[in-house]
């Protein structure tokens, strides 16, 4: 159903700067869209109407060994995919972007070590990062933690946790520093059709932790991230601060009725859709004492959906992104949210052709440069990063950079938009991040290695459950 006027409507709503700064987001209606991000660990994020067309194929390189987690992974990205195809077919992409232990600087193999003094306890800012440990999120949180530690020293960014919803360690427990809490579903251990349904369940396991106690504010954040700046404190009474994504939106013609008989009863009359933040949990800056008080109803949510077979294809890969915002309007626990291009918090090159006062890149989105011929110049993806050679000795896989003269020669992305300096200039700083994290990452071990590839141990580092790991076994495998 590809519905003109609704495209108009969305494209409209999305150069609608977004009321003042403590509001709530509004747009105007627009279609919900399918997820395109494969990990969905804490917030994914749709390209947009002007780049609608623009399809994320998973391009895959040689397959290595038969791994059961390597094969895993790649079925979560090409169902995934193929979901987000037939909602493309169904006009379902409008996401238009408009104009547009705790960190103290210790390094990656000792940073679980710190210790963490009382009177720190609740200051500063605490990063929170989610993931079931699957190779496929492992390559991201290498080099996502190693730019968090590039820009966190001296910053309001004192703690940095990852969330490890599974069953057992992973082999990541003794280079970033991690709680692992048991997962609500085993077979997401592995693969499952959708386990960031085990994230809500897992947060609210881990605000029970003393670790969860270190720093006043979360910052929730996806493991496909990478740091270019540290955040800074919000000024005392701030409202949490969380990113405006223009494809959630509770208006669109078929999601009242959903969103409402998933609030509770004695709510329905007195929540108006325009209440509900277009948001999802990340990235979102929030005080511990307000996600304490939407936990509850976020994981209440989250798990209703579920249950309800005509809320899961309403919703689509974004279910869980308003579970957490139809929770914060429940519990009314207000949130600022910023648009593309005026976020302190995230930029999405291509869709974002610069990084404004954003923290941190977002490369959900591949692309493509092409010639006049449409030959493909340069290309990059994050979707063929799902073998554990790539997380265990990442140099051999580094991406390459565009070229550097794309802007002259004419080049277009695979949506048809014109490489220009502006958008090549972004799209290099977010690759050189990348490219120089990769360059600090020590070699893990493949053989012996644990937990992933067939006839592998599990991984087992002594950790104990829902407490900061510090590894007590001097493993073979730990780097």
């Amino acid at each position: 159903m590809k519905l003109a006027t609704s495209a108009a409507i969305f494209v409209l709503s999305a150069n609608v700067a977004y009321q003042v700064s403590q509001s709530l987001g509004r747009p105007a209606p627009a279609p919900p869209v399918a997820r395109a991000d494969p990990d969905h660990r804490l917030g994914a994020h749709h390209l947009g109407a002007e780049l609608k067309h623009l399809h994320l194929r998973p391009r895959h390189g040689a397959h290595g060994d038969h791994a059961v987690h390597e094969a895993s992974s790649r079925a979560e990205v090409e169902s995934r995919s193929r979901w987000d195809r037939e909602a493309e077919e169904e006009g379902l992409f409008h996401d238009d972007h408009g104009n547009h232990p705790r960190y103290d600087g210790a390094s990656a193999s000792d940073a679980s070590d710190v210790e963490r003094e009382a009177s720190d306890e609740g200051s500063g800012i605490h990063v929170l990062a989610t993931s079931n440990g699957s190779p496929y999120l492992n390559w991201q949180t290498r080099v996502m933690y190693k730019t968090f530690k590039d820009v966190a020293k001296g910053s309001d960014m004192r703690h940095f946790t990852r969330l490890l919803h599974r069953r057992s360690d992973d082999e990541l427990m003794g280079e970033v520093p991690t709680v692992r809490v048991d997962s609500l579903h085993a077979e997401c251990d592995t693969w499952c059709e959708f386990p960031v349904a085990d994230r809500p369940d897992a947060l609210r396991k881990w605000l029970q932790t003393e670790d969860s106690k270190l720093g006043e504010w979360i910052v929730m954040i996806e493991t496909d991230y990478v740091w270019r700046k540290a955040l800074k404190l919000p000024p005392p009474g701030a409202s949490a601060v969380a990113f405006h994504f223009h494809y959630i939106n509770p208006n669109y013609p078929t999601l009242p009725d959903v969103m409402t008989r998933l609030m509770p009863p004695e709510k329905r009359d007195r929540i108006k859709m325009e209440d509900i933040i277009c948001s999802g949990p990340a990235p979102t800056m929030i005080r511990k004492t307000e996600l304490d008080r939407l936990i509850d109803e976020y994981v209440r949510i989250a798990a209703a959906i579920e249950a309800d077979p005509d809320a899961k294809k309403k919703l689509g890969w974004v279910r869980e992104m308003y579970a957490y915002d139809l929770a914060a309007a429940v519990t009314g626990v207000p949130h600022r949210v910023e648009d593309p291009g005026q976020t302190s918090l995230i930029a999405q090159p291509p869709a974002d052709t610069n990084h404004g006062d954003a923290a941190m890149f977002h490369y959900t989105w591949g692309a493509e440069y092409l010639d006049r011929n449409k030959q493909k110049v340069w290309s990059w993806d994050k979707r063929p990063y799902v073998e554990t050679r790539q997380v265990r000795d990442p140099a051999r896989f580094k991406p390459e950079l565009p070229p550097a003269d794309a802007a002259d020669r004419g080049l277009k992305l695979q949506d048809g938009k014109p490489v220009t300096a502006e958008l090549n200039e972004v799209m290099t700083e977010m690759l050189a991040l990348v490219r120089d994290a990769i360059d600090a990452l020590e070699v893990l071990p493949h053989e012996p290695g644990c937990g992933w590839e067939q006839n592998e141990p599990k991984c087992d580092f002594g950790c104990e459950t829902g407490v900061l790991c510090v590894p007590t076994k001097n493993a073979p495998w730990r780097a």
